[in-house]
C-alpha cells in the first residue's frame, strides 16, 4: 500500500510536466494528507522532478503519520523557505500551481509578494480530477463509513418517539455515529460554507428550503446558522428526512432516508415509490464511460413518466439542479451528476445518487445511496436499506 500512496505524488508530477506547470505549493489539508499521509499545518512543495514537505508545526505528529520519505521532509518552514527550495530544485519562474479555489486573498497576496517572477495557475481542478480515482484502501474507507451510517439509521428506530425535536433526533443519531467510529466532522470544498453536523428536517419544515444548498436543508436553531435540525417537536404522521454525514479517517458517507413517525400516508407512499423507481432507472445505466448529463436526463425522462416532474428536486424557485456528486475527503467532489455535464464516468470514482420529490401538500421524500463505479457498471456501497422506514413496526423490523 505505502508504494501505491507514495505513487500518487509522482502521478502529479508527470501532470505538472504535461501542463508545463513548473512548480505547485499545495497548503490545503485534505490534498496534503491524500499525498504525505498528514492534515498538519505544512506546505508540499512539488515539481516535475522532486518535491519537499515543508512542516509549519507538529513536525513529532507528522513522521509518526506520513508515508513519504522522511528524508524529504523540512522543519521548522515557512513560505520563504518554499521558496528557496523551488528553486534549489531548478524552477526559479515559470507558472506556480496553487490552490485557488479553497485559498483565502490575503495568502494569495502574500505568496504573490514573495514568490515574485512566478506565474499563478489554479492546480485544484487537477488535484481533484486525481483524487477521484480511489484506490483499493480508499474504497475500505469509505465502506467503514457506509457501514458506520448504519449505526445512526438503526438508533432511529430505537429512540424515534412523538415529541421529540429534530435537534434532538439529530443528536441521538450523531451520537451513534460517534460511538461506530465517526470522526465528528465532514469536509465541504465550498467558501463560507456552515451547517450543523448534518440535515435532518420534518413536517412542514421539508418545504422550507435553505439557500446553502439545493436540496432538503432543515431550518437550523437560528438566523446564525439556518440549516440542519431545529427545535420542531415530531408528531405522528409526519415524515423525517435524515442526511447526517459520517467521516471515517477523512473518508466520508453520504447518505440520506426517509422515515415516517407512524403508518405513511398513501400520498407519501405513492411518492417514494416514484422516487424509487427514478433512482433505480440511473442506478441501473451506471458503468463507467456514461456521461453525467446522460443520467440526469433519466431521471429527468423518468420523472415525466410517471407524472412527478413537478416535484422533481424541489418546488420553484427552489429546484435542484443536480442528481449527485462525487464523494472522498470531502463531501462535494467532482463528478456533480447535471444536465450539461458532458464529463464521462470514470471506474473506480465514488458517487451519490440524491435525488428528492416534493409535493405543495404532501411534503417531501428523499433518497441518497453512495456507488463505486466499475469498468462494467457499479457496485452499492451503502449498507442502509434504501426504503421508506414505516417506524410503527420497528422493533419487529430490527
Amino acid at each position: 500500500m505505502t508504494a501505491d500512496k507514495t505513487a500518487r505524488i509522482q502521478r502529479f508530477q508527470t501532470r505538472l510536466g504535461q501542463l508545463g506547470i513548473e512548480s505547485a505549493l499545495l497548503i490545503y489539508s485534505r490534498d496534503v494528507l491524500y499525498y504525505c499521509g498528514t492534515a498538519q499545518p505544512a506546505i508540499l512543495v512539488v515539481t516535475p522532478g522532486d518535491y519537499y514537505l515543508i512542516v509549519r508545526r507538529a513536525l513529532d505528529f507528522v513522521l509518526k503519520e506520513i508515508w513519504i520519505d522522511p528524508n524529504r521532509v523540512i522543519a521548522p518552514g515557512s513560505f520563504q523557505e518554499a521558496l528557496l527550495k523551488i528553486k534549489e530544485l531548478g524552477a526559479g519562474k515559470g507558472k506556480l500551481g496553487l490552490e485557488m479555489d479553497v485559498m483565502p486573498a490575503e495568502l494569495f497576496l502574500k505568496i504573490r509578494q514573495i514568490f515574485t517572477g512566478y506565474t499563478p495557475v489554479n492546480i485544484s481542478p487537477e488535484i481533484l480530477m486525481q483524487r477521484m480515482l480511489k484506490d483499493e484502501e480508499e474504497i475500505e474507507l469509505i465502506k467503514t463509513a457506509c457501514a458506520i451510517m448504519k449505526a445512526g439509521h438503526l438508533r432511529v428506530f430505537d429512540v424515534l418517539s412523538p415529541g421529540m425535536t429534530e435537534l434532538e433526533l439529530a443528536a441521538e443519531i450523531e451520537y451513534a455515529h460517534r460511538k461506530a467510529g465517526h470522526e465528528g466532522d465532514f469536509s465541504m470544498r465550498n467558501f463560507d460554507f456552515y451547517m450543523s453536523r448534518g440535515p435532518l428536517s420534518s413536517g412542514e419544515n421539508l418545504l422550507k428550503v435553505s439557500g446553502f444548498a439545493n436540496t432538503i436543508t432543515g431550518i437550523g436553531l437560528s438566523p446564525a446558522i439556518p440549516a440542519g435540525p431545529s427545535a420542531r417537536k415530531i408528531s405522528p404522521g409526519d415524515t423525517i428526512i435524515v442526511d447526517i454525514p459520517t467521516c471515517y479517517q477523512g473518508y466520508h458517507c453520504d447518505e440520506t432516508r426517509t422515515y415516517v413517525l407512524g403508518e405513511p400516508a398513501p400520498e407519501v407512499e405513492s411518492l417514494f415509490q416514484c422516487l424509487s423507481q427514478i433512482t433505480d432507472d440511473v442506478r441501473m445505466s451506471l458503468k463507467e464511460g456514461i456521461k453525467c448529463g446522460e443520467l440526469y436526463n433519466i431521471a429527468w425522462n423518468s420523472a415525466c413518466r410517471l407524472g412527478v416532474s413537478d416535484y422533481f428536486l424541489g418546488l420553484p424557485p427552489r429546484k435542484g439542479n443536480f442528481i449527485g456528486h462525487g464523494v472522498g475527503l470531502e463531501l462535494n467532489e467532482p463528478p456533480v451528476l447535471f444536465a450539461q455535464s458532458d464529463f464521462k464516468l470514470k471506474a473506480n470514482s465514488i458517487i451519490t445518487l440524491e435525488m428528492h420529490l416534493t409535493h405543495p401538500q404532501h411534503g417531501a421524500v428523499k433518497r441518497e445511496s453512495m456507488f463505486l463505479i466499475t469498468e462494467n457498471g457499479h457496485e452499492t456501497l451503502s449498507v442502509t436499506e434504501q426504503e421508506l422506514f414505516d417506524t410503527t413496526f420497528a422493533a419487529n423490523n430490527f
